[in-house]
């Protein structure tokens, strides 16, 4: 599903990426623990049975939720938000740039590649950090970058 203001994605893979996580992690490391429980609000399914099926509750209110995640994010790691969201966006520029509709032209490459990098800066597993931007994609490509920007804009406002 597309959202005016994100960009068309295959879903299934990141939601493949997020399970596996979920299913193999959710036993380690308390920070692990965390990011996970911050994925799984984020993507909580639609908000009563009145909803249009097939929605998340994020996109119910794109802003608060993607202020919510890169909270739950920072409590799990310091920083996390901004070392999960920020190269994300950065992609997506160059995309817009370059018209090319997409965040990357092989998604699975692009996640594995910045995988390894956040799992070093952030002391995760690497199947986690996966998951992690997993999530952020599934959330930017459905509300786009705004709610996302100005997540990481109140955070940089509320850090000492």
């Amino acid at each position: 599903m597309e959202s005016a203001a994100g960009f068309p994605t295959d879903e299934e893979p990141l939601r493949e990426r997020i399970l596996k996580a979920y299913h193999e992690k959710r036993s380690g490391s308390e920070a692990e623990r965390r990011v996970l429980a911050a994925i799984r609000q984020f993507l909580s399914g639609a908000p009563g049975a009145e909803s249009v099926l097939g929605r998340y509750w994020f996109e119910e209110d794109p802003a608060a939720s993607a202020r919510s995640f890169s909270e739950d994010l920072d409590r799990a790691f310091s920083g996390l938000a901004r070392l999960t969201i920020e190269p994300l966006l950065e992609a997506i520029t160059k995309a817009e740039s370059k018209q090319s509709g997409g965040i990357a032209p092989n998604l699975s490459v692009y996640i594995s590649s910045r995988a390894g990098a956040l799992a070093v800066k952030a002391g995760i597993d690497e199947t986690v950090a996966g998951a992690t931007l997993s999530a952020a994609i599934l959330g930017l490509s459905r509300a786009g970058r705004e709610p996302f920007d100005a997540a990481l804009a109140s955070r940089r406002e509320s850090s000492p």
